[in-house]
Protein backbone atom coordinates (compact mmCIF):
# COMPACT_ATOMS: atom_id res chain seq x y z
CA UNK A 1 0.00 0.00 0.00
CA UNK A 2 1.44 3.40 -0.93
CA UNK A 3 0.19 6.49 0.92
CA UNK A 4 -0.86 9.14 -0.93
CA UNK A 5 0.22 11.64 1.80
CA UNK A 6 3.90 11.24 0.97
CA UNK A 7 3.74 11.64 -2.56
CA UNK A 8 5.00 14.47 -4.37
CA UNK A 9 3.44 16.15 -6.47
CA UNK A 10 5.16 16.95 -9.83
CA UNK A 11 2.35 18.13 -12.15
CA UNK A 12 -1.65 18.26 -11.77
CA UNK A 13 -4.13 17.46 -14.54
CA UNK A 14 -7.44 17.04 -14.88
CA UNK A 15 -7.39 13.18 -15.06
CA UNK A 16 -8.44 11.38 -12.22
CA UNK A 17 -4.78 9.24 -11.82
CA UNK A 18 -1.21 9.70 -11.87
CA UNK A 19 1.40 7.14 -13.33
CA UNK A 20 4.84 7.20 -12.10
CA UNK A 21 7.35 5.38 -14.15
CA UNK A 22 10.93 4.34 -12.51
CA UNK A 23 13.16 3.69 -15.34
CA UNK A 24 16.57 3.40 -16.43
CA UNK A 25 17.73 3.81 -20.16
CA UNK A 26 20.19 1.70 -19.76
CA UNK A 27 17.90 -1.47 -18.67
CA UNK A 28 16.93 -3.73 -21.06
CA UNK A 29 13.58 -4.97 -19.05
CA UNK A 30 12.38 -1.29 -19.15
CA UNK A 31 12.72 -1.53 -22.82
CA UNK A 32 10.21 -4.25 -22.77
CA UNK A 33 8.03 -2.18 -20.58
CA UNK A 34 7.93 0.43 -23.82
CA UNK A 35 5.14 -1.76 -25.70
CA UNK A 36 3.01 -2.05 -22.66
CA UNK A 37 2.78 1.79 -21.87
CA UNK A 38 2.38 2.69 -25.17
CA UNK A 39 -0.57 0.59 -25.98
CA UNK A 40 -1.82 1.77 -22.06
CA UNK A 41 -1.23 5.47 -23.07
CA UNK A 42 -3.34 4.82 -26.76
CA UNK A 43 -6.40 3.30 -24.85
CA UNK A 44 -6.82 4.38 -21.58
CA UNK A 45 -4.73 7.67 -21.60
CA UNK A 46 -7.69 9.43 -20.90
CA UNK A 47 -7.90 8.38 -17.48
CA UNK A 48 -4.15 9.46 -16.47
CA UNK A 49 -1.03 11.21 -16.76
CA UNK A 50 2.45 9.81 -16.76
CA UNK A 51 5.18 10.83 -15.51
CA UNK A 52 9.08 8.83 -16.05
CA UNK A 53 11.15 8.93 -12.77
CA UNK A 54 14.91 8.35 -13.07
CA UNK A 55 16.37 5.54 -11.03
CA UNK A 56 20.15 5.36 -12.17
CA UNK A 57 20.37 1.87 -11.54
CA UNK A 58 19.51 -1.47 -13.89
CA UNK A 59 18.30 -4.28 -11.30
CA UNK A 60 17.92 -7.55 -12.61
CA UNK A 61 14.99 -10.29 -13.09
CA UNK A 62 17.12 -13.09 -11.94
CA UNK A 63 17.65 -11.45 -8.82
CA UNK A 64 14.81 -10.27 -7.41
CA UNK A 65 10.84 -10.81 -6.85
CA UNK A 66 8.21 -9.30 -8.39
CA UNK A 67 5.55 -8.11 -6.07
CA UNK A 68 1.89 -6.05 -6.46
CA UNK A 69 1.43 -4.03 -4.08
CA UNK A 70 -2.31 -3.61 -2.76
CA UNK A 71 -3.86 -5.49 -5.35
CA UNK A 72 -6.72 -7.91 -4.47
CA UNK A 73 -6.60 -10.01 -7.52
CA UNK A 74 -4.77 -12.96 -9.26
CA UNK A 75 -2.17 -11.75 -11.83
CA UNK A 76 0.54 -13.61 -14.31
CA UNK A 77 4.38 -12.78 -14.20
CA UNK A 78 5.69 -12.07 -17.57
CA UNK A 79 8.81 -14.38 -18.37
CA UNK A 80 9.03 -14.00 -21.93
CA UNK A 81 6.61 -12.34 -24.36
CA UNK A 82 7.09 -12.88 -28.23
CA UNK A 83 10.65 -13.65 -27.84
CA UNK A 84 11.41 -10.84 -25.50
CA UNK A 85 14.55 -12.35 -22.99
CA UNK A 86 13.33 -10.71 -20.11
CA UNK A 87 17.44 -11.01 -18.43
CA UNK A 88 17.66 -7.82 -17.44
CA UNK A 89 21.14 -7.30 -18.55
CA UNK A 90 21.51 -3.91 -20.63
CA UNK A 91 22.00 -3.97 -23.97
CA UNK A 92 24.50 -2.35 -25.03
CA UNK A 93 28.54 -1.59 -23.40
CA UNK A 94 29.20 1.04 -21.11
CA UNK A 95 32.55 1.78 -21.86
CA UNK A 96 34.70 4.41 -19.79
CA UNK A 97 31.18 6.64 -19.65
CA UNK A 98 29.47 6.89 -16.22
CA UNK A 99 26.53 5.21 -16.10
CA UNK A 100 24.22 8.15 -14.98
CA UNK A 101 25.38 10.02 -18.22
CA UNK A 102 21.59 8.84 -19.83
CA UNK A 103 20.07 9.56 -17.28
CA UNK A 104 21.33 13.24 -17.00
CA UNK A 105 21.45 13.83 -20.92
CA UNK A 106 17.78 12.89 -20.34
CA UNK A 107 17.14 15.70 -17.31
CA UNK A 108 19.06 18.23 -19.80
CA UNK A 109 16.90 17.47 -22.69
CA UNK A 110 13.89 17.83 -20.01
CA UNK A 111 14.51 21.69 -19.04
CA UNK A 112 13.58 22.13 -22.68
CA UNK A 113 10.06 20.89 -21.61
CA UNK A 114 8.76 17.19 -20.94
CA UNK A 115 7.76 16.44 -24.71
CA UNK A 116 11.24 17.94 -25.29
CA UNK A 117 13.11 15.13 -23.31
CA UNK A 118 10.50 12.27 -24.57
CA UNK A 119 11.99 13.22 -27.49
CA UNK A 120 15.64 13.25 -26.79
CA UNK A 121 15.08 9.48 -24.81
CA UNK A 122 13.92 8.15 -27.88
CA UNK A 123 16.11 9.53 -29.97
CA UNK A 124 18.46 7.81 -27.30
CA UNK A 125 16.59 4.24 -27.45
CA UNK A 126 17.29 5.02 -31.42
CA UNK A 127 21.14 5.07 -30.83
CA UNK A 128 21.68 2.38 -28.09
CA UNK A 129 19.39 -0.08 -29.81
CA UNK A 130 18.86 0.20 -33.44
CA UNK A 131 22.56 1.80 -34.45
CA UNK A 132 24.86 -0.26 -31.60
CA UNK A 133 26.20 2.85 -29.92
CA UNK A 134 27.89 3.83 -26.96
CA UNK A 135 26.40 6.35 -24.24
CA UNK A 136 29.06 8.83 -24.41
CA UNK A 137 28.86 12.64 -24.87
CA UNK A 138 29.00 12.96 -28.59
CA UNK A 139 26.42 10.39 -28.78
CA UNK A 140 24.26 12.46 -26.68
CA UNK A 141 24.61 15.62 -28.46
CA UNK A 142 24.22 14.00 -31.90
CA UNK A 143 20.68 12.28 -30.08
CA UNK A 144 19.29 16.59 -29.21
CA UNK A 145 20.59 17.95 -32.03
CA UNK A 146 18.20 15.01 -34.05
CA UNK A 147 15.64 15.46 -31.60
CA UNK A 148 15.41 19.56 -32.27
CA UNK A 149 16.06 20.54 -29.07
CA UNK A 150 18.72 23.56 -28.47
CA UNK A 151 21.56 21.78 -28.52
CA UNK A 152 24.30 24.79 -26.88
CA UNK A 153 21.64 24.82 -24.12
CA UNK A 154 21.05 21.00 -23.72
CA UNK A 155 25.44 21.10 -23.70
CA UNK A 156 25.46 23.84 -21.00
CA UNK A 157 22.56 22.00 -18.87
CA UNK A 158 24.02 18.47 -19.03
CA UNK A 159 27.06 20.20 -17.04
CA UNK A 160 24.43 22.19 -14.85
CA UNK A 161 24.04 22.11 -10.99
CA UNK A 162 20.09 22.03 -11.75
CA UNK A 163 19.86 19.15 -13.71
CA UNK A 164 22.43 17.29 -11.16
CA UNK A 165 19.84 18.48 -8.40
CA UNK A 166 17.03 17.13 -10.65
CA UNK A 167 18.17 13.96 -11.15
CA UNK A 168 19.23 13.80 -7.31
CA UNK A 169 15.48 14.37 -6.76
CA UNK A 170 14.39 11.32 -9.10
CA UNK A 171 17.03 8.98 -6.53
CA UNK A 172 15.17 10.48 -3.67
CA UNK A 173 11.79 10.13 -4.73
CA UNK A 174 12.60 6.67 -5.93
CA UNK A 175 14.36 5.84 -2.14
CA UNK A 176 11.33 7.22 -0.61
CA UNK A 177 9.06 4.95 -2.61
CA UNK A 178 11.12 1.80 -1.58
CA UNK A 179 12.01 0.98 -5.32
CA UNK A 180 14.40 -2.13 -5.46
CA UNK A 181 13.75 -2.94 -9.00
CA UNK A 182 12.71 -1.26 -12.84
CA UNK A 183 10.81 -1.10 -14.22
CA UNK A 184 7.79 -0.06 -11.49
CA UNK A 185 4.92 1.95 -11.54
CA UNK A 186 2.81 3.34 -8.92
CA UNK A 187 -0.61 4.41 -9.66
CA UNK A 188 -1.54 7.02 -7.47
CA UNK A 189 -5.24 8.68 -7.94
CA UNK A 190 -5.62 12.23 -7.67
CA UNK A 191 -7.64 12.23 -4.81
CA UNK A 192 -4.83 12.45 -1.72
CA UNK A 193 -6.98 10.37 0.25
CA UNK A 194 -6.46 7.51 -1.99
CA UNK A 195 -3.91 4.69 -1.40
CA UNK A 196 -1.84 4.14 -4.49
CA UNK A 197 -0.79 0.66 -5.81
CA UNK A 198 2.67 -0.03 -6.71
CA UNK A 199 3.63 -2.57 -9.38
CA UNK A 200 7.29 -3.99 -9.13
CA UNK A 201 8.44 -5.92 -12.05
CA UNK A 202 7.13 -6.60 -15.43
CA UNK A 203 3.81 -8.60 -15.95
CA UNK A 204 1.08 -8.97 -19.19
CA UNK A 205 -1.04 -5.98 -20.42
CA UNK A 206 -3.97 -7.08 -18.73
CA UNK A 207 -2.43 -6.46 -15.23
CA UNK A 208 -1.57 -3.06 -15.68
CA UNK A 209 -5.18 -2.40 -16.77
CA UNK A 210 -6.34 -4.08 -14.03
CA UNK A 211 -4.56 -1.94 -11.78
CA UNK A 212 -5.79 1.26 -13.36
CA UNK A 213 -9.46 0.32 -13.18
CA UNK A 214 -9.05 -0.59 -9.31
CA UNK A 215 -7.78 2.67 -8.92
CA UNK A 216 -10.69 4.67 -10.79
CA UNK A 217 -13.20 2.14 -9.38
CA UNK A 218 -14.98 2.02 -12.45
CA UNK A 219 -15.45 0.45 -15.42
CA UNK A 220 -12.81 1.77 -18.25
CA UNK A 221 -13.49 2.07 -21.84
CA UNK A 222 -10.80 1.73 -24.20
CA UNK A 223 -10.34 4.16 -27.09
CA UNK A 224 -9.38 2.54 -30.56
CA UNK A 225 -5.40 2.69 -31.28
CA UNK A 226 -4.60 4.43 -34.22
CA UNK A 227 -3.39 2.93 -37.14
CA UNK A 228 0.08 0.70 -37.34
CA UNK A 229 1.65 4.12 -39.78
CA UNK A 230 0.67 6.86 -37.25
CA UNK A 231 2.24 5.13 -34.33
CA UNK A 232 4.98 3.95 -35.85
CA UNK A 233 5.43 7.74 -36.64
CA UNK A 234 4.69 9.03 -33.56
CA UNK A 235 7.25 6.88 -31.86
CA UNK A 236 10.17 7.47 -34.46
CA UNK A 237 11.05 3.57 -34.55
CA UNK A 238 9.31 0.32 -32.98
CA UNK A 239 9.94 -3.70 -33.54
CA UNK A 240 7.94 -6.02 -35.22
CA UNK A 241 7.58 -7.71 -31.57
CA UNK A 242 6.32 -4.27 -30.10
CA UNK A 243 3.58 -3.58 -32.26
CA UNK A 244 2.44 -7.20 -32.09
CA UNK A 245 2.09 -6.62 -28.22
CA UNK A 246 0.79 -3.46 -28.96
CA UNK A 247 -2.07 -4.47 -31.23
CA UNK A 248 -2.80 -7.83 -29.78
CA UNK A 249 -1.52 -10.04 -33.10
CA UNK A 250 0.52 -12.63 -34.01
CA UNK A 251 3.82 -12.04 -35.06
CA UNK A 252 2.73 -13.58 -38.38
CA UNK A 253 -0.27 -11.33 -38.60
CA UNK A 254 1.93 -8.21 -37.91
CA UNK A 255 4.70 -8.79 -40.19
CA UNK A 256 1.68 -9.02 -42.81
CA UNK A 257 0.39 -5.22 -42.20
CA UNK A 258 4.12 -4.04 -41.71
CA UNK A 259 4.79 -5.65 -46.24
CA UNK A 260 1.44 -3.82 -47.09
CA UNK A 261 3.10 -0.71 -45.27
CA UNK A 262 6.39 -1.48 -47.47
CA UNK A 263 4.46 -1.76 -50.64
CA UNK A 264 2.82 1.50 -50.00
CA UNK A 265 6.17 3.03 -49.28
CA UNK A 266 5.09 4.10 -45.98
CA UNK A 267 7.69 2.27 -43.61
CA UNK A 268 11.19 1.23 -43.94
CA UNK A 269 12.52 -1.84 -41.91
CA UNK A 270 15.77 -1.86 -39.90
CA UNK A 271 17.53 -5.38 -39.20
CA UNK A 272 19.71 -5.45 -36.22
CA UNK A 273 21.26 -8.51 -34.15
CA UNK A 274 18.68 -8.17 -31.61
CA UNK A 275 15.31 -7.70 -33.58
CA UNK A 276 13.35 -6.05 -37.20
CA UNK A 277 12.76 -2.29 -36.30
CA UNK A 278 10.54 0.07 -38.39
CA UNK A 279 10.74 3.76 -39.34
CA UNK A 280 8.70 5.61 -41.60
CA UNK A 281 10.43 6.51 -44.77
Amino acid sequence: MINSDAMPIFFHSHKPVEVYLFTDPLCHDCRIMDPFLIKLIHEYGHYFTVRRVLTGKATGTAHRTNRLTNARFVWEKTTSLYAFSCNGKTDMHHGDTSPYMPSLAIKAAEMQGRKAGLRFLRKLQERLFLCEGTPDFNTMLACAEESGIDVAEFAEDLHADRVRKAFQCDLKFANEMQITEVPSLVFLHTNAHEDGIKVSGLYTYDIYVQVLQEIINEQLVPQTLPPMEDLIGEYEFLSTKELAIIYGLSLAQTERELKKLILKRIVRQISTERDIYWKHV
